[in-house]
């Protein structure tokens, strides 16, 4: 029951990474609230995970281990990052707070912890799902190849929506403002992101199938 509780908190949250990406889109007031909430939902998941804390400095550290180990410390900083950047910029839903420091910087750590923040987690997510990869592969025949080519079309369209969407400008702060089209339908932006997010997971799926290859071929 507690399993399933988790795939539920982490479906929850990877369905909100495009939400929370809309910002101006979906309002401010909105894209504030959103934020609150996957904060939360990220204190409930560690709390849920507390045996990760526990055993960090347990067991044998595998190549697969050490990335995802660093991936979920980088989670961890840039979540930190959101909630006090997010707390000193917010307009609407910590009214009576004083704002203290320039907001003009943590408006900028903010957007800078969004794109990578929204990275990070795909490939966290891809790393726990690098099971998928094999099992694909066992599968001969048309049960195999359809889903491989939907993969490839996907991620082929996923990077190009990645670069089009600005992540590599943002990411290396080349541009600090996020500029968004109001005239855009907004399914054309969730689609584009929804492509970004699934392309992210699937390289963290390959990241972790070569890295626990990697592993396993060091012990023969």
């Amino acid at each position: 029951m507690k399993n399933k509780l988790k795939r539920i908190l982490d479906i929850i949250m990877t369905l909100m990474l495009p939400c929370l990406m809309a910002y101006e889109l979906i309002g401010q007031e909105t894209h504030e609230i959103l934020g609150l909430c996957m904060i939360s939902l990220f204190i409930l998941h560690h709390a849920m995970n507390w045996q990760w804390h526990k055993n960090l400095f347990k067991g044998k550290y595998t190549a697969y281990r050490i990335v995802l180990t660093a991936l979920d410390v980088l989670m961890i900083i840039v979540f930190i990052d959101q909630a006090i950047t997010g707390i000193v910029i917010a307009k609407h839903v910590f009214p009576g707070l004083p704002h203290v420091g320039r907001r003009s910087f943590a408006r900028v750590l903010h957007l800078l912890g969004a794109y990578w923040g929204f990275t990070f987690c795909c490939l966290h997510a891809g790393m726990h799902m690098t099971g998928m990869i094999r099992k694909q592969k066992s599968k001969s025949g048309m049960a195999g190849i359809i889903p491989t080519a939907l993969a490839f079309c996907v991620s082929g369209y996923g990077i190009f929506a990645f670069i089009r969407r600005g992540f590599p400008r943002y990411m290396t702060l080349q541009e600090q403002f996020v500029f968004f089209d109001f005239e855009e339908p907004l399914i054309l932006f969730f689609l584009d992101h929804a492509a970004i997010l699934l392309t992210l997971i699937l390289l963290g799926c390959v990241m972790g199938y070569c890295l626990q290859k990697i592993g396993r071929s060091s012990r023969i």
